[in-house]
């Protein structure tokens, strides 16, 4: 251990910012709900944002992947990187496989 680091106030700060982000995005959630926020403008707009996400997603991953096979030897950044970008593809596999199923 690292001198002046306490494990416990560190371990302590993980469920407690994730308290506070739950407390906040249940009111956020609430609010949007009263005043009718989430239409079906909403969704389309959030789907596309997400699509679009995912593409530039993929693009960046596979530069960042050529660029390191470039700089370094194959080690751990390019197993990483490969790692990233193979989830990355099943996540995609699997929701295209939900949507499938639902329309």
């Amino acid at each position: 251990m690292h001198e002046g680091f306490e494990l416990g106030s560190f371990l302590a700060g993980l469920p407690l910012g994730l308290a506070v982000a739950a407390i906040v995005l249940f009111f956020s959630w609430r609010k949007g709900k009263k005043e009718r926020r989430y239409d079906e403008r909403f969704y389309a707009i959030h789907n596309w944002a997400r699509s679009f996400s995912w593409v530039v997603t993929t693009i960046v991953i596979l530069v960042a992947w050529a660029v390191v096979m470039i700089i370094e030897p194959v080690g751990t950044a390019f197993f990483a990187l490969m790692t990233v970008y193979m989830l990355h593809m099943i996540s995609y596999i699997i929701g295209a496989a939900i949507a499938t199923k639902r329309y």
